[in-house]
């Protein structure tokens, strides 16, 4: 009969084995995913660039018969993952060596306690499974991460509520103008939809500026808009992952700024704010605010 490590060996030795797919390392995944989703975690995915180091660190293990220096080791794999451009907000890594291949994870929660938590219930979207041969035993690493982007796309989830980002925001103006003694501002369809149209405008073609590289201006934004009638027009713009009433208040800490919101003849109020990721490979979010006097 064929031992169930003796099994794990021969799949080890076939050639062309893609990420998470073998059965060993498939077997492995499900007794993961099991185990997160009992504890109410999201289950994990396999990725290449995770699928990639985990083999290598299992083949240094197993080479070497022990895990390398601590600080070196998380350097190492740190820069690692960023040369892949997979910026990672989170990860862990952990090795087992056994001599069976039953249960590798409830073997883990014997082993390292400690770790088998933080892996089971952590907030980890991507996996990498290695597997080595040590003499008569199998090594196992497994390397779980989470990318700094899809916590970025999480953090702006909110802003896609564009009517609650302007009240939110209108809210915290009017509260700054009423300390201040002043009128509040109404808020305008039209000057939102200029507003906006501009943040897209310098999220799309990467400019920053209150000029467009065509020369609009923020009265030629607002007249193309439908606006009409104001005797002054001003913008705020600021770049950030912001809540909407923390860029008002990043506002009023720039003198500028703070004169267009505390403005005593300003009337009406837009906003816009766009958000994605450039030709840099960088997440941005860009914020612009309108005031008109009538």
């Amino acid at each position: 009969m064929i031992s169930s490590l003796a099994v794990v060996l021969l799949l080890l030795s076939t050639p062309g084995n893609t990420c998470g797919t073998s059965g060993s390392e498939q077997v492995l995944l499900d007794e993961f995913n099991a185990a997160r989703r009992a504890a109410g975690q999201e289950a994990v995915a396999p990725h290449p660039v995770l699928c990639d180091i985990a083999r290598d660190e299992a083949a240094a293990v197993a080479a070497s018969g022990g895990t390398p220096n601590q600080a070196d080791h998380i350097n190492s794999i740190t820069r690692r993952l960023y040369r892949s451009r997979y910026a990672p907000h989170s990860w862990t890594e952990g090795s087992l060596i056994t001599t069976s291949s039953e249960a590798i994870f409830s073997q883990w929660r014997g082993v390292r306690p400690e770790w088998s938590q933080e892996a089971e219930t952590g907030d980890f979207e991507h996996v990498g499974i290695g597997l080595a041969r040590y003499g008569n035993r199998l090594v196992v690493t497994m390397v779980l991460a989470l990318k700094t982007r899809t916590v970025e796309w999480r953090q702006v989830e909110p802003l896609k509520d564009r009517t609650w980002v302007r009240k939110v925001a209108l809210a915290e103006v009017n509260q700054l103008r009423h300390t201040a003694g002043h009128e509040p501002l109404a808020s305008n369809g039209l000057l939102d939809h200029a507003a906006q149209l501009h943040a897209e405008d310098m999220l799309r073609r990467e400019f920053y500026d209150h000029v467009s590289p065509d020369g609009d201006t923020v009265r030629n934004r607002a007249r193309a808009a439908g606006f009409r009638g104001s005797r002054q027009l001003a913008e705020n713009i600021a770049k950030g992952l912001f809540t909407p009433d923390e860029v008002v208040r990043r506002w009023m800490n720039s003198s500028g700024h703070r004169r267009n919101i505390l403005r005593r003849n300003a009337t009406e109020v837009g906003l816009g704010v766009a958000f994605g990721v450039n030709r840099a490979d960088e997440f941005e979010v860009i914020w612009v605010q309108m005031f008109a006097s009538r």
